[in-house]
């Protein structure tokens, strides 16, 4: 995502650092296999994609980001474990 202004569907760099955090998070928390951090990023991955902000807090271009990395985490999910 170059050229173009930032909220013209264009991320700045510090929305795109942003997206790339929570993003790590969450392969962080699914390599570590711990549910409650997948749980948590997931939950604050969807409270940033759709809670409602004041007026041009957030570009259109962090929305669409967040919003698409909540679609894709949707999927993510630890394997139930096996009482042995």
């Amino acid at each position: 995502m170059t050229g173009g202004m930032p909220g013209a569907g264009e991320l700045a760099p510090a929305e795109a650092e942003r997206v790339r955090r929570y993003h790590d998070r969450l392969l962080g928390a699914l390599q570590a296999r711990d549910r409650a951090a997948l749980r948590e990023v997931k939950q604050e991955v969807l409270q940033a994609a759709y809670a409602t902000a004041p007026q041009g807090v957030r570009s259109v271009g962090l929305r669409r980001a967040l919003r698409l990395l909540a679609w894709r985490m949707a999927a993510l999910r630890l394997p139930r474990r096996r009482a042995d």
